[in-house]
């Protein structure tokens, strides 16, 4: 029976965490390995490769580095296997590592993660989904047919959590897969959700993938790659800016002024399924002394109807779109170094991609955004880790 003090020091250090949610996810994705010498459960070499992931690890070598130089309590409470000849758990080896994520379903391991981590995220959610789409290039990974390997993913904008992605195929492109990914989204059709788009990807098929469940809508930039919409949507809104903005955005940092103006109108008469609304938002940047910087034009289209979408929230959705390049672009590039890592042999890339995304996510979820120092902390003492993988 533990005493007070063992017990107080399990729980300081994580080990009384029930992990046992994410051990039963990573356990659901079919195991590429025959059975016939097979040393390792799935669930436990993919949740050592979180827990190295959580701890800073890049690739295969530095996965297996840290998973052989976890305590044996780290390794027990994963599920490790006790080797009676060494006298000390097992740990999976960087052959083991790199077999089972290269031949592993990554499309079904995508699934799973994003499902859990979607169902993680519902527990604290209220109201309206808002979910930014767009594509990543991992720039040094290369796929068998010596392509680049591109992810195509969904994120939760506020919380910055991950609930869908897919591989675009070496044959075509993002634009593509937008059914996809919409089809792997593991949120309900009547739950009420804002998709917003970056300009590659306003096209009439990802308005109509969209559009055909009823409580999902689209807010989308429109630019030159679609110019008869283009010219329809700015016939529209051009005048409006004539008067007072219907909505204005100041954010003061830096020693600079950022000014995001709005003005709205119905979308009648423009030429896109579903289209309810178009804005115009410019977006000014100014010196504290009131000198111009910048000035940028962006025109918008969203299915929501006047009177459902403001423009004050057209003004925020666009804004915060953004939050996908800094929430989960930029940390799997400067945290995990992921356009450095040169993996390419099968599913490697895409499963090496899935891990930062749930370690990432998984870090969120406790409301941590602080990224790069967490992973820093959790480095210090890997059983940090458990912290974060409970429920």
């Amino acid at each position: 029976m533990q005493s007070n003090s063992a017990s107080a020091a399990a729980s300081e250090s994580g080990l009384d965490a029930d992990i046992s949610s994410l051990l039963e996810m990573l356990g659901s994705v079919g195991d590429p390995r025959r059975e016939r010498g097979k040393q390792h459960d799935l669930a436990f070499v993919l949740a050592v490769c979180v827990v190295a992931m959580l701890s800073g690890a890049k690739g295969y070598s530095e996965i297996a580095r840290k998973a052989k130089d976890m305590s044996p309590c780290l390794l027990a409470k994963l599920g490790a296997e006790w080797d009676w000849f060494r006298s000390a758990y097992k740990y999976p080896s960087k052959g083991t590592i790199r077999i089972v994520l290269s031949e592993i379903d990554a499309s079904q391991m995508d699934e799973a993660t994003g499902t859990w981590l979607c169902q993680q995220a519902a527990k604290d959610s209220q109201g309206e989904w808002e979910i930014a789409v767009d594509g990543k290039v991992m720039r040094g990974a290369w796929t068998s047919e010596n392509d680049t390997v591109t992810l195509f993913s969904a994120m939760i904008r506020e919380r910055g959590i991950t609930i869908a992605q897919v591989k675009v195929p070496d044959d075509t492109n993002e634009i593509t897969q937008a059914g996809a990914l919409l089809d792997a989204v593991p949120i309900q059709e009547n739950d009420p959700a804002i998709f917003t788009i970056d300009a590659a990807h306003t096209q009439v098929e990802t308005a109509k993938a969209i559009r055909k469940r009823a409580e999902w809508h689209y807010l989308m930039n429109v630019k030159g790659n679609q110019p008869g919409l283009q010219r329809s949507v700015f016939s529209k809104v051009a005048p409006l800016t004539l008067e007072k903005p219907h909505d204005i955005m100041e954010d003061r940092s830096r020693g600079r002024l950022k000014r995001w103006s709005c003005w709205a109108a119905g979308a009648d008469g423009i030429e896109f399924p579903d289209a309810g609304q178009a804005a115009i938002i410019i977006r000014e940047i100014f010196e504290v002394s009131g000198a111009k910087i910048s000035k940028e034009i962006a025109l918008i289209l969203t299915s929501q109807k006047e009177g459902k979408m403001t423009a004050a929230d057209i003004n925020y959705h666009e804004r915060s779109h953004w939050g996908i390049e800094n929430k989960s672009h930029y940390v799997r590039d400067t945290v995990f170094r992921e356009d450095n890592d040169q993996t390419w042999v099968g599913e490697g890339p895409h499963a090496l991609a899935i891990i930062r995304n749930l370690a990432t996510s998984l870090i969120r979820l406790k409301g941590i955004n602080a990224i790069k120092e967490t992973v820093e902390w959790v480095a210090g003492d890997r059983v940090r880790a458990l912290r974060f993988m409970t429920t």
